[in-house]
Formats: structure tokens, sequence, C-alpha cells
């Protein structure tokens, strides 16, 4: 193994950058490791700087520094949330939505309330809302004398990842996490000019009466918006403010919004009565009792698509959702990220990787959002390492990773010509970390894994100019 012998700071610029480390050509013979690697990069922290490179080939480590540091991984926590539901549950797993009734149907009438369980989809969406509708009105309802219950108990009521920061405030990446989620918890805000002088547009989608807008805007000048979601009376409330110039086009942000499950109970309700299905009863939220009967239900795509998602595009939400649906499944309802943390350090990483609890691994939440989560680069190497020796799901998962100049989060970077397709890798930031770990083929076609956590740093480029720099030295590896 290639341990760091002596870290030596230098100034010597490359293409407007400093790297942070240099193979020598002893390095590139086959059979040998490198002798010395220096570190050459101002702005990075030499003790807070975690690295893993490992041959999926002959299983040794090239490259290795501080490798068994416990380290904030950021987003590459989603590595290890997807590839445990992915081992556990399989690629071929759907999630499930289900509407269920304590009444009786007589003629176009149903009698009774009407329960909307959800039990963790983090993808539910409007089409999927709306095939529920059209199974409710196809089996002859045009009337529900009741109310519309819906049921988020499948997870604990906690809508938050342990250790979220309140600066996360409305943004949609903090979106809440519920059992029973639509569009990911979160709502578009569109504002668009009105009449010169008079107020913007301001509209929602989807249109819903869980939110309401309050409008400070007026058409005039350069476009200079703000939008502040707060909860008032138990309703969403949005605070449009600023100025629309009249020449601009529409504009869209996305926010989340509090207590997912009652909003996506009035979506439901709007999309009930679209199709045709009177419900004049009020939504509420509770469990659904004991006695009840289905009326219809919707799945999700596949988890293999859900985690591509997931990882491509880093979605917190899925990889929340996740966390919990495994602590219920296997640890018993309700669904907590305490009881998916024990799923996944239990029945993953010991059982299946071989890791015990004394390799690093913290888990506070299943999306890297949160600081207080813990990784090794080695411990990291290692689960993708086997995730890439299963037959079963190593596939899915090795597919589900950005591909470098391709897609994703990689989609513009790692693209020269060199680099391009080479690197299927989950990036991550959070403040103060920055994070660039998966697969990597060099240019002889050997596959290396690899793992780069940085924390405490001074500059967020010169980190990522610094993990570039690495994967194009390995591309080289020989």
């Amino acid at each position: 193994m290639l341990h760091f012998f002596k870290l030596r700071r230098f100034l010597i610029p490359l293409l407007g950058v400093f790297p942070l480390f240099v193979f020598p050509a002893s390095a590139r013979s086959p059979g040998q490791t490198t002798a010395a690697v220096q570190w050459m990069q101002p702005g990075l922290s030499a003790a807070h700087t975690g690295i893993q490179v490992t041959s999926l080939k002959t299983g040794k480590s090239l490259v290795s520094h501080n490798a068994n540091t416990p380290l904030m991984p950021a987003s590459n926590m989603k590595l290890v949330t997807s590839a445990a539901a992915l081992a556990l549950l399989k690629p071929e797993f759907r999630f499930k939505t289900l509407v269920y009734t304590d009444g009786r149907i007589q003629g176009n009438t149903l009698n009774g309330n009407l329960y909307l369980k959800g039990l963790g989809d983090p993808e539910l969406t409007d089409d999927g809302l709306t095939q529920l509708a059209s199974e409710i009105r196809y089996s002859g309802i045009q009337e529900i004398k009741g109310k519309l219950i819906v049921d988020d108990t499948f997870f604990d009521p906690l809508r938050e990842g342990r250790g979220w920061k309140k600066t996360y405030g409305a943004s949609a990446y903090s979106a809440q996490i519920s059992a029973l989620s639509l569009n990911r918890n979160t709502v578009d805000v569109w504002v668009r000019p009105g009449i010169p002088g008079k107020p913007a547009e301001v509209a929602l989608e989807p249109p819903n009466q869980y939110f309401e807008i309050v409008n400070q805007t007026y058409t005039g000048g350069r476009t200079r918006l703000q939008i502040a979601r707060s909860m008032v009376n138990g309703k969403n409330r949005v605070t449009v403010s600023g100025s629309v110039s009249p020449q601009a086009r529409p504009e869209k942000e996305s926010i989340n919004l509090e207590n997912p499950a009652l909003y996506t109970g009035y979506v439901f309700q709007n999309l009930l009565r679209k199709e045709g299905v009177r419900l004049p009863g009020r939504v509420e939220q509770s469990k659904t009792p004991p006695g009840v009967y289905e009326l219809a239900r919707t799945e999700s795509r596949p988890l293999r698509d859900i985690v591509g998602e997931l990882n491509k595009h880093s979605v917190n939400l899925i990889a929340e959702n996740l966390l919990k649906y495994m602590g219920a499944i296997f640890e018993g309802e309700p669904g907590t990220a305490a009881k998916g943390a024990k799923v996944i350090q239990e029945k993953f990483l010991k059982d299946m990787v071989g890791l015990n609890n004394q390799t690093g691994i913290s888990i506070a939440d299943g999306s890297g959002l949160s600081p207080l989560n813990r990784v090794t680069a080695h411990s990291l190497a290692q689960i993708l390492s086997y995730m890439h020796s299963q037959f079963d799901v190593g596939v899915d998962y090795v597919s589900s990773l950005a591909i470098s100049g391709v897609d994703g989060t990689l989609h513009a970077r790692l693209n020269s010509p060199d680099l391009k397709r080479r690197i299927r890798a989950k990036t991550g930031f959070i403040n103060g970390v920055s994070a660039l770990s998966g697969y990597l083929q060099t240019k002889n076609n050997e596959t290396l894994v690899f793992s780069f956590l940085m924390n405490h740093f001074t500059g967020v480029y010169a980190a990522r100019a610094s993990q570039d720099l690495l994967c194009t030295q390995l591309v080289n590896w020989r």
C-alpha cells in the first residue's frame, strides 16, 4: 500500500490551478507503486483530506492518504444509501401508494371516508395521483360523502434529517421527508410580467388550496425577485416581492413546503374533482384504521431507475425516503433514520460488505446533507468494490452514477477528450466539504475504484480542480 511519507507545499501553476498530487514516472511502470506523493495544493488541508485508490483487477491499494480518517462525505453518503437499498430491496422493487375506504358504495355514491396512504414513494407525481383518481371514477363513484384522510404514519413525523441547518430554509434541495410525498415535496412558483406599474402575475404549479399567495411585486424596471415561504394558519404562505421587467420571460422557482402529506391530500382532492368525483368533505391527517378495503393503488418505477435519478442528479429526498423505508421494512414501523442507519450498518455493511462498526461510518441521514455524517475513503472504496462484484445489482449500481462529460452532476465536468466517459462517479458538496468517488477506466483499460474526501478547505474550486487533476493522472496510470 502506498502512503504519504512526507507532505510538502509548492506553488507550481498548471493551467491556472495548483496540482494536488504528482505521480512519479516510476509509478507508471507495471508492478510498481508510487514511492512518494507530494502535497502541492494551497488551500487544502492535508489532515482533513482522505484518498483511496484501489485496482479492481488486483485488489491492491494504489494510493492511500488518511484513508481511514472519518470525514464528512456530503452527497457521497448517497453511495452508501443507494448501495444498501439495491442490495437489500433489489433493483426491481417498486414503492406503492394506496387508496382505502371504510364505507360502502351505493349507486354512484361512496358513503364513507377515503384514505390516501403513503408507503414512502419519493417519486409520486401528479400523474400518479391522477391515476388513482381515475381508478376511483372508473369504479363508478361520482360522489364521496366523507372526508379525505391522508396517512403518512409509515414514517416517523420528523421532517428533517438530523443535523440539517436552519439556513437551508425553503430550498428545494432540503425538501421535507414524508411517507406521503408529491413532486419531491416542492412546488413551482411562476412569475411573469403584468401591466406596467401593476403587480406581476404569480401562480403555483400544481394549483391547490394548501397555499396562500401574497403578491408584493410590481411590473417595471429590472427583474429583481425575492420568494419566501412561511406557515400561517395551517397553510403554506408564499410571499413574492420585488420587480419584474415588462420584457421578462416567465420565471420559475422551486421551493419546499410544510407538511407534504396534507399538501398531497389537497392536490388529490382537486384531481378527484377534475375527474368528476365530488368530495366536499375536509382534508385531514390521521392513521388508516383497520377494517378498510382497497379502492386503488399506484406503483413507482423500479428501484434501479429511482437510484439512477438519485445518484446522477443527487436528489436528497430519494435518499432520505430510502433510509426510512429500509428502517420500516427491516426494523418495524414507523420508519426512522436511526432504524435505517442500523439496517445499513448491520445488514449491508457488516453482513454483506464485511465492514464492522469501527470502520468510521456514522450515518445521520441518507443524503449527506447533514454535517454529522462520517465515512472514510477506504470504506467507500470497499463499498464500491463490493457493489461492482455483485452480479445481481452491480450493473444497476454502476450505471446509476454520473458519466464524466455526459450527464448528471458531471455533464460539464471532466469532459476533456482523455476523461470523457472514462469516469462514473458521485459528486458531493456542502459547506466546507467537496467529494468525488466512483470508478475510473485507465487508458490501458484497467478499472480503478477511487474516493476523494476533502474537508475544511479554503476554496471549493481548488478542491474540485485537485480532484479533476487526480482523475487525469489516474487515467494515465500503468
